[in-house]
């Protein structure tokens, strides 16, 4: 029997080392994870726009095994095997929630681990992964976080209705207090309501400069602890099958995306104030501006059909906070054909009535 080295094992603890990336080329959301275990590290990420972990394998082949058809065959095997042995440990690190990870649910209930196992077994390898480096063979593994697993790991939740709340508009921010306006002009600007030309498809929460981090159910929050949207906000299958949350980078993308309305999109956006949680999963809206999506939900009813994306990333530069002073303007600052994006605070298409 030929015996073939596996250059990964999985014994002793394990220590997980998180950090978000994005892929430059796409602009996915991607979430980077390593497990170091017995001084080798098993690596892999996951890809919340695209909701589905990947985890890699590598494995070696004895120096005696001369043959490259047969090393090859041998090394990819092993690879393999490994892989999926890997994402049997990395599957756990997979944030729930602002707080749980699948880990959790595992440790806790038999009946869920016995169904991620098996999950786990139906991983495919990803096309083109297969890879081999100096005597080093690698492959990746592709495991969708919606259909089964989801309904597998996302807890059941009492149903809460969002339309059973009060949603009468609440007093509007407080003006600038070196505004040119005087107090009752603003107050009375800003107390109009928008009405779109057309029902709105979905909300888009701009979370651009908050580091909030990605996980399969997290929720919306107003300031005063308002559940405006999450698990128990939403059906259950469209959370299985499309995902609570959608993720992007891409602004552009994510304003005409499938889970907004695609091409005739008419999203409401919204700006986040700040994250919320343990895990810093959770965005929170101003009461005026969670109001406002509650009222625009009430219209189209979007929110139970999970057609809610988090915009991430870097804040945006902001036009008027580098040029407040046009005599003091440094034109260094501007690189040929950069654009500014400026933000509003109601969606395209808005009138007021």
């Amino acid at each position: 029997m030929l015996l073939l080295l596996i250059a990964l094992t999985l014994t002793g603890a394990t220590t997980l080392i998180a950090q978000p990336t994005s892929s430059a080329s796409q602009g996915h959301v991607e979430e980077a994870l390593t497990l170091e275990a017995g001084g080798s590290l098993i690596e892999g990420y996951v890809d919340w726009t695209k909701n589905e972990l990947v985890v890699y394998g590598d494995a070696t082949v004895p120096e005696h095994i001369s043959n490259p058809v047969q090393r090859r065959l041998l090394g990819f095997r092993g690879a393999k095997a490994v892989a999926y042995r890997n994402l049997l440990e990395m599957i756990g690190e997979v944030q729930i929630d602002s707080e749980t990870r699948v880990q959790n649910f595992i440790v806790t209930s038999d009946s869920i681990g016995v169904k991620v196992q098996g999950l786990v077994r139906g991983a495919r390898i990803i096309a083109g992964s297969q890879v081999e480096n100096e005597g080093l063979y690698r492959i990746a593994l592709r495991l969708p976080l919606l259909g089964d697993f989801a309904d597998a790991v996302l807890p059941e939740v009492a149903r809460l209705t969002p339309d059973t709340y009060d949603i009468a508009l609440p007093a509007p921010p407080e003006p600038m207090a070196d505004s040119l306006d005087s107090s009752e002009d603003i107050m009375e600007e800003e107390a109009v309501v928008f009405i779109p030309r057309m029902p709105y498809t979905g909300i888009l929460v701009d979370a651009r400069g908050l580091d909030l981090q990605p996980s399969m159910s997290p929720r919306i929050l107003s300031e005063e602890g308002r559940i405006i949207y999450g698990a128990a906000t939403v059906d259950r299958d469209y959370a299985t099958q499309y995902g609570i949350i959608g993720y992007d980078k891409d602004i552009d993308r994510a304003l005409k995306s499938d889970r907004l309305g695609g091409e005739k999109a008419n999203p409401f956006v919204v700006k986040a104030t700040r994250t919320s949680g343990l895990y810093s999963g959770d965005a929170v809206l101003s009461e005026f501006d969670a109001t406002r999506v509650l009222m625009a939900d009430s219209d189209s009813d979007f929110l139970h059909e999970c057609r809610v994306t988090f915009l991430l990333g870097a804040k945006p530069v902001s036009f008027e906070s580098m040029f407040t002073d046009s005599t003091n303007t440094d034109t260094t600052l501007i690189s040929e054909g950069e654009e500014f994006e400026f933000q509003g605070e109601t969606a395209p298409g808005d009138e007021p009535q």
